[in-house]
């Protein structure tokens, strides 16, 4: 059976790597894991969960130059804006720019998804050089895997990915498309008060915890023993501020049109269940980007609306806003991209900030062309499929479902897979319809 992320001894060897990133002084604790490695299995999760405790309830050090406030009260006073604009844009166009989202949300994790362990275990440089052997640099379709077995030796591809295609008639069950889907049933069934034990409830309801990974994994794991929300994001989770959060955010940024604060509250609720700090900041900051997509058309000005309503002192605003900087000085996509790699590759490959970082560069450079965006938001590697995801649904929200390229999109069959219950196999402009119908109900 599967035990990844859920035991305490794997689990403290992250939380070390956690704690020192948000500014605790681990001093002594590097020892302490490192002692109990040959004990027995029972014994070293008892001593792998008490030093977890332990680790958890140490302070950040009076030095730590940066200001991560948690519950929803400290981040709104720490914040200096409250953006709402007003839309007015009759349904047809909405419905055209919310199809366009959920397509382009689910191109870009397609074209991402066969990558994304080869990116995690191997880096950007290898993608590059495979592209480069197959013809496919830079990339700008889906890729067919069908190479023969002397590329697959020569780059360590998994033989797996030669039976991965895009001719099945829908898209293949992802858990970057799962949350989207169950973030809606969550808004149908419980309302825009919905609260984040409603959120708790919905997933227990509907998704199998081994359809989860990483934070939510573990957040499942202590609600089913009764750690409830926020609680349940923060115990025993070094997970807590890697990528998980930040791909649950959109569906908030589809049903809040020119509304990006609520779509980022909205996002709280979700986060705050399976992350903590720069964790929900990044589903806060997709929300926004996503509510503000209907109005904006540049995608400058849609990042700084995503970073209005995260905390001005966190790690997150102030490795954006480098992206921002770095792009008004570099024409070269690449050369921005190894300064993200630069100043932030010591964190994890499924890392909230790193990778927020590429799904700007992918909207800077890509400009608004759905292709050119999607594509760079995987060739710059990390988690692949995700940020490819985010990147789609904001440029597909951006210009509509009309004016994404047939090449991405027909693949896609309007059906998609996912691990939802009652939501095996779906239309996605079923999927639109009803994102639609609840945008209305406001």
């Amino acid at each position: 059976m599967q035990t990844w992320y859920l035991t305490n001894w794997e689990r403290v060897q992250l939380e070390l790597i956690q704690a020192k990133e948000e500014g605790k002084d681990i001093k002594d604790y590097d020892e302490k894991v490192k002692s109990i490695e040959n004990e027995s299995y029972e014994n070293r999760e008892k001593y792998s969960g008490a030093l977890l405790d332990e680790l958890n309830n140490l302070p950040v050090k009076d030095d730590f130059p940066f200001d991560e406030p948690n519950t929803l009260e400290e981040i709104k006073n720490n914040i200096s804006e409250f953006p709402k604009m007003d839309i007015c844009i009759d349904d047809e166009i909405i419905y055209d720019k919310i199809y366009g989202a959920w397509l382009g949300r689910i191109a870009g994790n397609w074209l991402g998804q066969p990558l994304e362990s080869y990116s995690m275990t191997t880096g950007k440089n290898s993608i590059k050089a495979f592209l480069i052997e197959i013809g496919k640099w830079p990339l700008d379709e889906y890729i067919d895997f069908n190479l023969g077995d002397k590329i697959y030796k020569k780059f360590g591809l998994d033989n797996n990915l030669k039976k991965y295609s895009y001719n099945e008639g829908h898209s293949p069950e992802d858990d970057d498309i799962n949350y989207t889907v169950l973030c809606l049933e969550i808004a149908k069934k419980y309302g825009k008060n919905f609260t984040s034990e409603d959120v708790a409830e919905a997933w227990l309801n509907n998704l199998p915890i081994l359809h989860t990974c990483t934070a939510e994994r573990v957040a499942y794991s202590n609600l089913c023993q009764l750690i409830m929300p926020p609680k349940s994001a923060i115990y025993r989770n070094p997970y807590r501020e890697w990528i998980g959060a930040m791909i649950r955010g959109d569906l908030w940024g589809y049903i809040n049109p020119g509304d990006p604060w609520r779509a980022a509250e909205y996002a709280y609720r979700d986060a705050s269940i399976s992350h903590t700090k720069n964790g929900i900041y990044g589903e806060m900051f997709v929300s926004a980007m996503l509510a503000s997509a209907y109005l904006f058309d540049n995608p400058i000005d849609i990042i700084n609306t995503g970073l209005s309503v995260i905390p001005k002192g966190s790690r997150l605003k102030a490795a954006i806003q480098d992206v921002i900087n770095w792009s008004k000085i570099e024409p070269d996509w690449e050369k921005c991209l190894n300064k993200i790699y630069e100043k932030y590759g010591h964190y994890n490959v499924v890392h909230t900030i790193n990778n927020a970082c590429i799904v700007a560069l992918s909207l800077i450079y890509g400009n608004k062309d759905f292709g050119k965006s999607i594509c760079l938001a995987v060739m710059s590697g990390l988690d692949t499929d995700c940020n490819a995801a985010t990147v789609g649904s904001i440029v597909g929200l951006m210009i509509g479902a009309k004016k994404l390229p047939a090449k991405f999109i027909q693949p896609i069959c309007d059906t998609a897979m996912t691990g939802v219950y009652k939501y095996n196999l779906v239309k996605i402009s079923d999927l639109a319809k009803e994102t639609l119908n609840l945008l209305k109900k406001d």
